[in-house]
């Protein structure tokens, strides 16, 4: 067995040399067809990828239905629920365009998520309040938060843990709220349901970044919802407001004022081919995880890191610890520690968006306590996670974690 000397955050490079044969014959039949938007290979994932987060839905119904019924449902779920766009953040703009809030109400987010959940949220004319996360890092939500000017939450399946998705809806149905699930670190990701994320809430949003459990090889995003009506305004508001009839656009009919944010045809091709090896890539990180609590469960017995809980409805976007040891320095030494030993870790996020200036200082934007999201922006690490890691080199990283704290 070769020595480990060196760890990749996570190995795109290995990837493709598993995937190059059928994306360069992907790509080449696009260049061929000259069909580089909007063209049939996205139509063709967007297709895949709804049926993927829908499809399941119908195909067990807790009570028995008669044929008829039964055949309804199923070709309501057959249909195209997903809009592919630019980017996640003009996903999550556009699917808050798309709900048509009352303007400058107010989006509830996490404290502890990627910035762009804020900056959609102000770009698409809303106010914002930036709430805590529970002590693992968690979206939570409660009446408490709210002001009278609440009109929706956007709920982040941070890290690839999928949330209580039953909880979620019933909150947003009792506070009269739109629940917005933001998908971008939860490809896969089903409940104890067997629900897909992006099935439950209002509407759902998903990046499709080149570092995602299912990442394109350049930007992408798509916005989903079961509500057609909502996928239909999506996809004008995607497309400059032009509009959407009979499975097409009305070539310079502009209803509305729109974005143009549009999947590529290449990505849509590549992320097609992506798609069925999703569920094994994901059972890959959760072997990884597991290696991971095998190998570090002692060390956070003697209260020197905390280990994100081991749950069955987590993808493992990322895998993050607490560092508990001497406070944010020695965090942050331990991180020089590791990139010097050729393991690549990283920060998600060093900074609560509560704590970040810029919105702090902006009118729209109301700022609640988040002491737990402050705090683990100071102790939290992201090490290696993805489907190429092996035994070996979780091995290498817990012997490494262990040699830091032997040598303080």
């Amino acid at each position: 067995m070769k020595e480990v000397k060196k760890v990749p955050f996570l190995d795109l490079k290995a990837q493709f040399v598993d995937l190059q044969k059928a994306v360069l014959k992907g790509v080449e039949s696009i260049c061929k067809n000259a069909e580089f938007v909007l063209g049939s290979a996205v139509s063709e994932f967007e297709e895949n990828f709804s049926s993927t987060i829908f499809g399941k839905a119908p195909k067990k119904p807790k009570e028995k239905l008669d044929e008829a019924i039964e055949e309804l449902l199923h070709s309501a779920y057959n249909k195209n629920h997903c809009v592919g766009v630019g980017n996640g953040t003009d996903a999550l703009q556009i699917a808050l365009k798309a709900l048509d809030l009352p303007p400058h109400s107010e989006v509830l987010i996490p404290a502890n998520t990627y910035f762009a959940c804020a900056e959609a949220v102000l770009n698409a004319g809303l106010n914002l309040a930036i709430i805590d996360c529970d002590e693992n890092g968690e979206f939570v939500i409660n009446k408490e938060n709210l002001s009278p000017k609440s009109s929706a939450f956007i709920a982040v399946h941070l890290y690839g843990k999928v949330l209580d998705l039953d909880k979620l809806r019933d909150f947003a149905k009792e506070n009269s709220l739109a629940f917005i699930e933001d998908c971008a670190q939860a490809h896969g990701g089903v409940d104890k349901q067997g629900r897909s994320v992006g099935s439950v809430g209002d509407i759902a949003t998903f990046s499709f970044y080149p570092g995602k459990n299912l990442g394109a090889y350049g930007d992408g995003g798509a916005v989903l919802s079961k509500d057609i009506n909502l996928v239909k305004k999506a996809r004008q508001i995607a497309n400059h407001g032009q509009e959407y009839q009979n499975d097409a656009f009305v070539k310079n009919h502009h209803i509305a004022l729109g974005y143009n944010s549009r999947l590529d045809s290449i990505q849509a091709k590549i992320l097609t081919i992506k798609l069925p090896l999703l569920e094994t890539h994901n059972e890959y990180r959760t072997r990884a995880a597991r290696r991971y609590y095998y190998k570090l469960e002692s060390l956070e017995k003697k209260g020197y890191l905390k280990l994100p809980p081991l749950s069955e409805q987590c993808v493992w976007h990322l895998f993050v610890i607490e560092w508990l040891m001497e406070g944010q320095k020695c965090r942050d030494s331990l991180c020089e520690f590791l990139q010097k030993n050729g393991i690549e870790c990283s920060i998600h996020y060093p900074n609560a968006l509560s704590d970040i200036e810029v919105l702090r200082n902006d009118e729209r934007v109301r700022v609640l306590p988040t002491p737990n999201a402050s705090r683990r922006a100071k102790t939290i690490i992201s090490l290696p996670m993805g489907e190429h890691l092996r035994n070996k080199h979780i091995e290498y990283i817990s012997d490494k974690i262990e040699e830091f704290i032997t040598k303080k």
